[in-house]
């Protein structure tokens, strides 16, 4: 890979997104990626704007219906139980069998009569899919993956606590991915205690830091950006388990996460981070 650093930047979004419907979130990535090149970083950029799912030739049965409510929960209750037996969760609602099992009734009744949700999924899903297999494909050191709904303020900025960011880990593990973006409340998440618990390993010009968090945890996947390795491993997961039945693309990364935990994955956040999902902070302003 050489001495210059690579980043592959990809964008996930749709026709007629309301984040990007007339490209400026486009707009925004293709300026995020000059950016990056003046500071003497080797830019590789994708906007994912196809919507694969109805060329795919599935079709989303009752039966697939049900598994996505059923394979949704088993995830989200593993998850419960890895965060859970971290030691420093925050417990914000009550979890068990009636918790999970109202879950899934629930769930699968609305996929059973509506299945738009699921297609949606999926097209996010395989838009993910689509830029991580095209970063590994690139030779990127890293790749960042970024949805059409994140948020970001001073261009020029961003891409110096990019650079600095990719700098310090160079050499690090090959399992690694950096959660960048703010989104979820983490006491939402119940995972505020092991965030909170993070250590600081690097302080960024805007005040935020960088925190190591042990056991990795997830955010959402709005803003991330994975070494090579993970990248690759992220791809080939989600191709192993295949689109359907259906499963949100921030559970499949948490799946892959437990998976990893006989080779632990070096995890960091940024707090604050460098990215706000819009779709969840519809009324903060990004700092410039």
């Amino acid at each position: 890979m050489g001495n210059t650093p690579k980043i592959f930047i990809g964008l996930v979004t749709y026709p007629h997104s309301r984040f990007n419907s007339e490209g400026q979130a486009s707009q925004r990535i293709i300026e995020l990626a000059n950016a990056m090149q003046q500071l003497g970083i080797n830019v590789v950029t994708l906007i994912s704007d196809r919507n694969d799912f109805p060329s795919s030739g599935k079709v989303i049965g009752v039966v697939d219906r049900v598994r996505s409510a059923w394979n949704q929960v088993l995830i989200e209750k593993a998850w419960d139980e890895y965060v859970s037996g971290s030691g420093c969760s925050t417990s914000s609602r009550k979890h068990g069998i009636t918790f999970f099992g109202g879950m899934f009734v629930k769930r699968a009744i609305s996929y059973v009569f509506n299945s738009s949700s699921l297609a949606r999924l999926a097209n996010i899903d395989l838009s993910h899919l689509r830029l991580l297999k095209e970063g590994v494909a690139s030779g990127a050191d890293w790749v960042l993956i970024i949805e059409d709904d994140a948020r970001f303020g001073n261009i020029v900025t961003t891409a110096g606590m990019l650079q600095t960011i990719i700098e310090f880990l160079n050499g690090h593990s090959s399992r690694v991915f950096i959660n960048l973006s703010e989104s979820i409340d983490t006491i939402e998440l119940r995972v505020d205690g092991i965030v909170s618990g993070g250590n600081s390993v690097l302080t960024l010009s805007n005040e935020s830091e960088l925190l190591g968090i042990s056991p990795a945890i997830s955010n959402t996947v709005c803003a991330n950006m994975y070494s090579l390795h993970f990248a690759r491993e992220f791809g080939s997961a989600i191709e192993v388990q295949g689109i359907l039945p259906s499963i949100p693309i921030d559970w499949r990364l948490n799946q892959l996460i437990m998976e990893m935990k006989a080779t632990p994955v070096e995890c960091y956040w940024i707090k604050p981070g460098l990215f706000l999902q819009g779709s969840m902070h519809s009324g903060t302003k990004v700092e410039s």
